[in-house]
C-alpha cells in the first residue's frame, strides 16, 4: 500500500490537486497509504472512515436505500 499511498501524493502534487477521502468497508486503508508518506498533508485535506449504516446516512448523507 506504500507504493500506491507514494504514486497518489506524486501525481496529485504534480498536478497542484488535493483530495478527501470517505471510506468505509476498508476501514481507512487508503488514507492511511497515502498520509504513511511523508509531504502528504500538501494534498491531503480530510479522511472520514463512517463504517456504520447510522454513520453513513448521517456524517456522509448516503441515502438508506
Amino acid at each position: 500500500m506504500k507504493v500506491l499511498g507514494k504514486s497518489i501524493v506524486n501525481r496529485l502534487t504534480k498536478k497542484k490537486l488535493t483530495i478527501s477521502i470517505a471510506e468505509s468497508c476498508t476501514g481507512g486503508i487508503l488514507s492511511s497509504a497515502i498520509t504513511s508518506v511523508s509531504g502528504s498533508s500538501k494534498v491531503f485535506t480530510l479522511g472520514v472512515v463512517a463504517y456504520s449504516n447510522q454513520a453513513k446516512t448521517k456524517v456522509l448523507k448516503v441515502p438508506k436505500n
